[in-house]
């Protein structure tokens, strides 16, 4: 008995210690007793299965379900990414925009206590339950957790929110032991509060699993690389929740569940790039990216950038030859048309050499023109004025640099390295999004001037070429890039994960499909995306479900109108970036959510585990606390 029981008297009101294990499918368990075998004695001395999860399967609207038992519609969070109503403006959901009532609510509501530990979006933690440290997507424990002494517990032990997913990308030895230390700094924060036993429900969710599924996934189902190193991982999380069922009293059930299911990943989907290839969408302008040349050199190292440099209008044009005046570094014109001359030649001189020798260049380049008006005199209606044309310039120094579209390259190093990175170029092979092998250039061609090579782009339609010289510049930048760059006249769009939108009149701000033609236009779209297969062959979409069928509640303005279920090995990505290719190979991250196979175990061998979702999870914990409640608050039913 622990220290709260005691000082509770003898107070018998059962309690409930929930454990979550982001993504893990329950095959994993059961096809693998021996390696779980803390799980499989919890099973077999309760119940336990496989679950579904929700639509759609994805961890930010997962964990708001299984928390509140009720669906997307009540609960106002569909991704990690939703529309604003009326708006194309997108928002990352947190706790603000939960709109149902938590399962720790409800307890706290009844006069017991909650500890809640890691779930995803509750960020800002609520102060209306005992403790709690919100999940993934928070900015970190000092504004994530509370109250003081849970905040200053937390901070002093180096608690992690999440594990650091980016090394997943480059270094899955150092990403793993990214995922162990995480798991050991959680298991370190649950010991210690339910050694504390002054809660009556514990809910805390380990991240990390979710994390580990994503990049070493494949590596299990297919015996790669990296299978032992997932094994062992999940070796120390069974041993971990056997070290949590032996501190629980006896008053406490123990529950473990996870969100969704995981499966191997095959194909990314790019549900935007499929929508523009089949014409449903199409972005407001003509071209797609912009190639920054200048950025291009200083990222490969052949030129450095002085942006801070204060030169003159006079290093680029002489002023004489003009025959304007010049003053206080400006050029000073009289008339528009001797204005329009000034900004012209300044444009027309950049960039200027200052030192050229045989493998190096130092050279001064307009960054931006400005233009001050000034009244010079005034007399009844006629009005006297002068331009004053100042330039603000940069200085570049290294062995080649841009001239119009034209990289003059000083070495035969720098020439060799412009030909061979951008002849047949695209975003995948610059190293900028693997899944976008547009080629951005119809030809590059060199010709050789005064012991110079002059490195001439042709750029492929819907690509312009950028001369910008500011050192805060991207390589490639997107004319698009989110949902508000639609074109007026597009049909439909994406938001992960599987999200599909009609740009509907009167819904979107600029809507094009009429409400009379919605259901013809849905339908068709529906349709095609049941159709859709991958380049195996394969079906996407295991079923393609409507608003109607998946959501409803007071909350269910921004529902998509269509929801597809992907068949395993397929992910659904919908960024706006670019001409993605619709179905891209696996690459670092190799393992993707499902919505069948979630995990269910319940420390109560009359618990019920078949024909069960994530619905139920919420009206079960309150079954097993007795804690009453309105079973029409629900979509699920207790299990208990």
């Amino acid at each position: 008995m622990g220290l709260f029981d005691r000082i509770r008297g003898g107070d018998d009101d059962p309690r409930v210690a929930f454990f979550g294990i982001d993504g893990v499918p329950y095959s994993l368990i059961a096809d693998h007793p021996d390696e779980f075998e803390n799980l499989t004695a919890l099973i077999e001395e309760g119940s336990g299965g496989a679950i579904d999860s929700i639509v759609p399967p994805e961890s930010s609207a997962c964990w708001p379900a299984l928390t509140s038992g009720v669906n997307p519609g009540e609960t106002g969070i569909y991704g990690f990414q939703d529309r604003e109503i009326g708006s194309y403006d997108t928002y990352v959901p947190m706790r603000r925009d939960f709109q149902a009532t938590r399962v720790w609510d409800r307890v706290q509501q009844a006069g017991r206590q909650a500890t809640v530990m890691n779930v995803v979006t509750t960020f800002p933690p609520q102060r209306d339950v005992q403790r709690m440290v919100s999940g993934f997507l928070s900015p970190g424990v000092d504004k994530a957790a509370y109250p003081d002494d849970l905040r200053d517990y937390l901070t002093g032990m180096g608690y992690p929110i999440d594990v650091n997913a980016g090394l997943g990308k480059k270094d899955k030895g150092e990403f793993m032991e990214n995922a162990h230390e995480t798991l050991d700094k959680r298991q370190e924060a649950f010991r210690h509060y339910i050694e504390e036993d002054d809660w009556d429900l514990f809910f805390g969710v380990y991240m990390a699993t979710d994390r580990v599924n994503h990049f070493l996934f494949r590596d299990y189902e297919h015996d790669g690389e990296y299978a032992e190193e997932f094994m062992d991982f999940y070796r120390k999380v069974d041993r971990y929740l056997g070290e949590l069922r032996e501190l629980l009293p006896d008053d406490v059930t123990m529950m473990v569940a996870s969100d969704h299911g995981f499966t191997t990943l095959d194909y990314e989907v790019n549900c935007n790039g499929w929508l523009r290839e089949n014409g449903w969408l199409s972005y407001e302008d003509e071209s797609d990216y912009v190639f920054q040349l200048g950025a291009w050199l200083r990222e490969g190292g052949d030129l450095d950038v002085d942006p801070d440099y204060a030169g003159d209008v006079d290093e680029l044009v002489d002023p004489a030859t003009l025959d304007i005046d010049y003053e206080d570094d400006a050029l000073v014109a009289e008339t528009a048309d001797a204005r329009d001359e000034a900004v012209g030649a300044l444009e027309d001189a950049s960039p200027a050499i200052v030192e050229e020798g045989d493998d190096a260049v130092t050279a001064v380049v307009l960054d931006s023109v400005d233009v001050d008006t000034h009244l010079v005199e005034s007399d009844g209606d006629e009005t006297t004025e002068e331009y004053h044309v100042e330039a603000d310039l940069i200085r570049v120094e290294g062995s080649a640099y841009v001239d119009g579209d034209t990289i003059v390259a000083l070495t035969e190093d720098a020439r060799d390295e412009a030909v061979a990175t951008l002849d047949g170029a695209t975003p995948a092979s610059l190293g900028i999004d693997r899944a976008d092998t547009t080629e951005l250039f119809d030809a590059v061609d060199v010709e050789d001037v005064d012991g110079a090579s002059r490195v001439t782009i042709d750029p492929s339609e819907g690509v312009d070429l950028g001369t910008d010289m500011d050192p805060d510049r991207n390589v490639l930048e997107y004319t698009h890039s989110e949902l508000g760059n639609i074109a007026d006249d597009a049909t439909a769009y994406s938001l992960i994960p599987g999200r599909f939108y009609i740009n509907l009149e009167g819904r979107e701000p600029r809507g094009s499909v009429p409400q009379a033609e919605y259901e013809e236009v849905r339908a068709e779209l529906k349709a095609e995306l049941e159709s859709l297969e991958g380049p195996d062959g394969e079906p996407v979409a295991s079923q393609v479900v409507t608003k109607e069928e998946a959501f409803r509640g007071d909350h269910d303005e921004i529902a998509p109108d269509l929801v597809v279920v992907p068949n395993h090995g397929f992910d659904l990505k919908s960024g706006f970036k670019g001409r993605k290719n619709p179905f891209v190979e696996y690459g670092a991250r190799n393992g993707m959510h499902s919505f069948d196979n979630a995990t269910l175990v319940v420390d109560d061998g009359d618990a019920r585990i078949n024909d069960v979702d994530l619905y139920d999870i919420a009206p079960t914990i309150l079954e097993l606390m007795d804690v009453d409640y309105d079973r029409s608050d629900f979509d699920g039913s207790a299990l208990v």
